[in-house]
């Protein structure tokens, strides 16, 4: 198994959400309770196919749900390195080894992954494009990036019904607040649209892109979600100027109705290969 070097831990990130919230750890399992099975179902499908032996980097493995799958997936003649800059939350041991840092200044091995994986990591970042052309090297010839990520611009289709005008309102305001507050955190808003392209002009073969979008009621995770970040960035998004605390109190009464009905935010998710040039990977 590979030690990767951790490097400067925090950096210049400002990921908006902090893991080490009161909120951390219900926002990181209301995001694997919504988005776990279309990740698994990409992983394990005709695109990917995870086997037995592999080599893969989880990068932001969130409550470790994924790090885990792979785990199992790749069995114990595989590994699983899980890269975070907070992984409190995923449990080292077995097959799988747990690294605190950040991924623009990590110094990971060349030619060494058969897998890397990003969920709703890069997007909050300001120079998504550099740091993909970074962790390709890390690729092994034959070898998989997968980045997931939420298209978080089309704010008009997510809520399909809500119980008042006001919850409606409510609703939509947060959602620009929100917009603002991972503008001003360095997030790139476009980028879920521009993965393929970057992957492309990155020189991956095999580009495949596909969206998933799921209809929730009140009190399913989907709708929780907003109900957590709310009360996790209720400062910042109150500061803003485009959402007050009245209609944050809406908004989180309304997740919880269950005749409310609010699409999850579409997720995009991309898998492209590195070209094999008739390299072998290095050797364990």
């Amino acid at each position: 198994m590979h030690d990767i070097s951790a490097g400067p831990v925090a950096g210049s990130s400002r990921y908006a959400f902090d893991n080490a919230d009161e909120q951390g750890p219900r926002m990181l399992g209301l995001l694997a309770g919504i988005l776990d099975g279309h990740s698994t179902s990409v992983l394990a499908g005709p695109h990917v196919r995870v086997g037995p032996g592999w080599r893969c980097l989880d990068v932001g493995p969130g409550a470790g749900s994924i790090t885990g799958w792979l785990s199992e997936r790749v069995g114990p003649d595989g590994e699983v390195t899980a890269l975070d800059l907070q992984p409190d939350h995923v449990t080292a041991g077995g097959n799988v080894t747990v690294t605190r840092g950040d991924v623009r200044f990590i110094d990971l091995p060349k030619d060494y992954y058969d897998l890397i994986h990003f969920r709703l990591v890069l997007v909050h970042l300001s120079d998504p494009d550099r740091v993909l052309e970074r962790v390709i090297r890390a690729l092994a010839p034959g070898g998989r990036l997968v980045v997931s990520e939420w298209d978080v611009l089309s704010r008009q289709r997510w809520l399909l019904h809500a119980t008042s005008e006001q919850a409606a309102a409510a609703f939509d305001a947060f959602q620009k607040a929100l917009a603002r507050v991972l503008r001003a955190n360095g997030a790139d808003l476009g980028w879920a649209a521009r993965v393929p392209i970057a992957m492309l002009t990155c020189g991956l073969e095999l580009v495949h892109s596909v969206a998933f979008s799921e209809l929730a009621t009140g009190g399913e995770p989907a709708c929780l979600l907003h109900e957590s970040n709310s009360l996790q960035l209720e400062r910042q998004l109150v500061g803003t100027g485009l959402v007050t605390a009245d209609q944050l109190t809406v908004l989180r009464e309304a997740m919880w109705d269950p005749q409310t009905l609010a699409y999850s935010y579409q997720m995009f998710t991309t898998v492209g290969r590195r070209p094999d040039l008739g390299c072998q990977r290095t050797d364990r």
